[in-house]
């Protein structure tokens, strides 16, 4: 997760400008990759999950 996120900031503008708003809200760098996490981790389950019949 960690590796994706890292790799997002530097090149993916939806999560840059994710970055940037949060920043703005007072929050810190742990902060918000720790909430960036959350979404990639949201992604990635809603991509791995079985789909039901």
């Amino acid at each position: 997760m960690h590796r994706i996120v890292q790799t997002r900031l530097r090149f993916d503008l939806r999560t840059q400008d994710c970055f940037e708003r949060r920043v703005k809200e007072g929050k810190t760098r742990r902060e918000i990759v720790r909430c960036l996490k959350r979404c990639v981790a949201r992604e990635v389950f809603h991509l791995v999950r079985p789909t039901q019949p």
